[in-house]
């Protein structure tokens, strides 16, 4: 197969810097990402042959076994070169090869068996082309995985040698005394084989058709290994959802449904994660791959929540290929708040983000204002548009990046308008203003000096009004069971400390450094919480009742449950238990401001989910705890002045 060159117009750029899918620039993709293999192919090629630790007589009968499949059988060839599977395993291999010494490290296949996955591309070609054939491939830890068709068990040497061969349409796979038959439909179980199952589904002349890889030796995100080998049930369970996700995808997005089911070709199961929190990845190596955790099964929002989410995957997909043919973006280093993770993301995290989520968003725009789609249409237009802020004109963008976030910014900014319902509104504000403040009381961090100074001036600040600074103050905490939002009564007002303000004022205000805080996790709870509250509010109910709500929703909180129920005067007491506390959460400083918010306290509330990182670190360079609500109110003084 000829490799050509592929020419980004502006056209095809145009169709792909959109928040929906096209079909014909999805077909160019995938016609590019062929040429992308065939070149890494070539690079494997040439880089074992000037290896010395490499059997470069074994690989060259491997590569002129291939060439002989390409030749019978051209169209088998490109299906089995797209495989995603093949782009992991030829990417890692070309980049094994040119490390100093390539030979296998303790977690590594010997590189015999690598570089032998070039016969097993041989068989599959010939399988399909029908006619006889023999190769000897060899053996990955007592099996031998044919890609597209299944796995052999034949035991023996875990990194020994089989044969494949086929004779008048029966093939076999041979190894220590142990041979295996493949049945007529390889996808099919039968004694030592594990067909490659598929998923499949159509609706209205639109067909969806891909492989469940249960089977892949190649991980394509190593830090998400697969579930492994599904059972029966749990293949029917899959089958199951994508037969109810696909009707709502094709009535919803037709033309984006063909562009999926074109560049689509393979869904890695991960086991399943916690509630409402489904796993999702992909990988830049592996074209047309989803990794993705079992969904939760609630009847009414299965079937857009797992397309939702296959969508998410397949539009980083497209950018990756994007970004194969032309730069987007320079990385400069510099690290920013991305509204969807819990760690600062670089440039090209952002960019990618914005991609993928602009067509999330169109995706629950089409469910309507009610429900779970208006509270995560409210949410996400918001977190694009944000992104898309930083992004717009940024100089490491290239002008095919500047072109592509234009585009986006003009699709998506007439969004903000659309009208939700009050409710969906209100949690996905909630929910985004919270994980703003989170991530900035994680990761953001005033100069050791500056803290320094402000504690000082608290601690001034509480002695100039006669309250020790190690003293709490529990009548300035709402009280439990007050009347809750809208109608609860303003949170209690904290003494002023004017004497504390001139000395506060007289240093300067040096701005909030960045620095990662690995131990920043979960800060989506209240976006959880809210999905759940509109989803299943019996369950939400109940986990609000319990004791220890965490232990069936990581991350969850009383305090949070409370603020997402519309019970700020109840939040706001129990974030100030726990932030009187050894071991209080930074994100409860952020749920604390949101609270005194909704009390009608909205100067000491923004306070905190403005600089969340100032009462974190005057809190962390005190010997006990501060009281937070008089430190919120100090801290919105301050920032005043």
């Amino acid at each position: 197969m000829p490799i050509r060159l592929h020419h980004l117009s502006d056209p095809v750029l145009r169709s792909l810097s959109s928040v929906t899918e096209d079909e014909e620039a999805v077909a160019f993709l995938l016609e590019a990402e062929v040429s992308r293999r065939l070149l890494l192919l070539r690079a494997l090629l040439d880089a074992a042959t000037e290896t010395p630790h490499c059997d470069t007589a074994a690989v060259r009968v491997h590569w002129q076994l291939l060439e002989a499949a390409e030749r019978a059988a051209p169209a088998a060839f490109r299906t089995v070169l797209l495989d995603p599977q093949v782009g992991v395993w030829s990417a890692a291999l070309v980049r094994r090869l040119t490390r100093p010494d390539p030979r296998s490290t303790p977690d590594e296949a010997p590189l015999g068996v690598e570089l032998g996955f070039l016969g097993q591309l041989a068989a599959v070609v010939h399988v399909a082309a029908g006619g006889d054939f023999e190769v000897c491939v060899p053996v990955r830890e007592g099996r031998v995985f044919l890609p597209g068709l299944g796995r052999a068990t034949v035991g023996g040497d875990p990194w020994g040698t089989a044969r494949v061969w086929a004779q008048d349409g029966v093939v076999r796979v041979a190894a220590g005394g142990v041979t295996v038959t493949l049945p007529v439909d390889p996808e099919k179980d039968g004694p030592g084989w594990e067909g490659q199952r598929r998923l499949r589904a159509e609706h209205a002349g639109t067909t969806l058709d891909l492989v469940l890889d249960d089977l892949g030796p190649y991980a394509p995100v190593p830090a998400l290994p697969g579930a492994g080998r599904l059972s029966p049930a749990r293949h029917a369970a899959w089958q199951r959802w994508f037969e109810r996700m696909w009707p709502v995808m094709v009535d919803d997005r037709p033309a984006g449904a063909r562009a999926l089911a074109l560049g689509l070709r393979s869904i890695v199961p991960l086991p399943r994660g916690e509630r409402l929190r489904a796993r999702a990845a992909s990988s830049s190596d592996a074209f047309g791959c989803v990794l993705l955790s079992e969904p939760d099964e609630d009847a009414e929002v299965l079937p857009a929540q797992v397309g939702v989410t296959v969508l998410h995957e397949f539009r980083h997909t497209l950018l990756n290929g994007v970004i194969f043919l032309t730069p987007l973006f320079e990385e400069s280093g510099d690290l920013f708040h991305a509204p969807w993770r819990d760690d600062p993301r670089p440039l090209g995290g952002l960019v990618h983000g914005a991609y993928a989520f602009s067509g999330v968003v169109h995706y629950w725009r089409t469910r309507g204002p009610k429900g779970l789609a208006g509270f995560e249409f409210a949410l996400w237009r918001s977190a694009v548009r944000e992104v898309i802020g930083t992004l717009r004109g940024h100089p490491a963008l290239t002008a095919p990046g500047r072109a592509l976030i234009d585009a986006l910014d003009e699709q998506t900014a007439g969004w903000q308008a659309e009208p939700v319902g009050a409710r969906e509104q209100r949690l996905a504000s909630l929910a985004a203003a919270h994980h703003r403040a989170a991530w900035r009381a994680h990761h953001m961090h005033p100069p050791t000096a500056h803290a320094a100074h402000l504690a000082h001036a608290w601690r001034a600040a509480e002695r100039a009004v006669g309250r020790p600074d190690d003293t709490a103050r529990p009548d300035a905490v709402p009280r439990a069971g007050a009347v809750p939002h809208p109608e609860a009564p303003a949170c209690p007002e904290a003494p002023a400390c004017p004497e504390a303000l001139p000395r506060v004022e007289a240093a300067p205000r040096p701005e909030a450094g960045l620095r990662a805080d690995p131990h920043a996790c979960r800060l989506d709870t209240l976006a959880l919480l809210a999905r759940l509250r509109l989803i299943a509010p019996a369950e939400f109910r109940a986990l609000r009742a319990a004791d220890d709500p965490a232990s069936s929703v990581p991350s969850a909180l009383p305090a949070d449950l409370a603020l997402v129920d519309g019970d700020p005067v109840t939040a706001a007491q129990l974030y100030g238990e726990e932030l009187r506390g050894p071991d209080a959460r930074p994100a409860a400083w952020a749920g604390l401001g949101l609270a005194l918010i909704e009390c009608g306290e909205p100067a000491a509330g923004t306070a905190l989910t403005d600089h969340p990182e100032l009462a974190v670190a005057v809190s962390r360079a005190l010997p006990v705890p501060p009281d937070p609500l008089a430190l919120a109110h100090w801290l919105a003084r301050w920032l005043a002045h």
